[in-house]
């Protein structure tokens, strides 16, 4: 009897050494995923700040830019917009002796992204174009110093919406959107921005 209950006894201690074991390795395995999930959220979160910091820059360097422009004598014949960005670029640049500052894009009021869905069609097409010149409807964003890099280069473009300006006697004012759009690396969070600036004309 003696002998029979020391080995049901050994049987029973390994019997729990194993469920201890098994418990042990579900609770290392569900911390590891969770460690995994977390990393993975807190990637997704720089990405898509930077895709936000991106956008804004581009922005804010857009609207200093159109500032800076509002600034010279032959505004005026800029301020109703072109076209296109290609035609835009070089005839704002001959109003400026430094680059980049040049690098402005206006779009006439008929290329104006006044509801959602064209700007949602506008950014999609902007984050499919390559290189850093302009095409027909964006302006590459390099950094206020033409130096910047990005993995997805932002892109950005200004349109001239009209004046609102009520009082004749008044000097007029002219609103302008401007509009930026950036994407993350893995290209899973486009982010895009506007802003409105209302200039008087010289």
């Amino acid at each position: 009897m003696k002998a029979y209950r020391s080995h049901g006894q050994r049987g029973a201690t390994l019997l729990i050494a194993l469920v201890m074991l098994l418990l042990l390795s579900l609770l290392a395995a569900s911390s590891m995923r969770q460690t995994l999930l977390q990393a993975r959220s807190g990637g997704a979160a720089l990405e898509n700040t930077q895709a936000f910091n991106a956008a804004e820059a581009a922005l804010r360097e857009g609207e200093r830019r159109l500032v800076a422009l509002s600034q010279q004598p032959s505004f005026t014949a800029f301020s109703a917009g072109f076209a296109s960005c290609t035609e835009s670029v070089p005839a704002v640049r001959s109003a400026f002796a430094k680059m980049p500052t040049g690098d402005l894009c206006i779009l006439t009021k008929a290329s104006d992204l006044n509801t959602s869905a064209l700007t949602q069609t506008w950014a999609a097409a902007a984050l499919q174009a390559s290189g850093t010149g302009p095409t027909t409807r964006t302006v590459a964003y390099r950094g206020s110093d033409g130096s910047a890099s990005f993995i997805q280069t932002p892109r950005w473009v200004v349109t001239a919406i009209g004046s609102n300006s009520v009082d004749v006697s008044a000097p007029a004012t002219n609103l302008f959107r401007v509009t930026a759009v950036a994407q993350d690396r893995g290209k899973r969070f486009p982010v895009i921005l506007q802003s409105v600036v209302a200039l008087e004309l010289p």
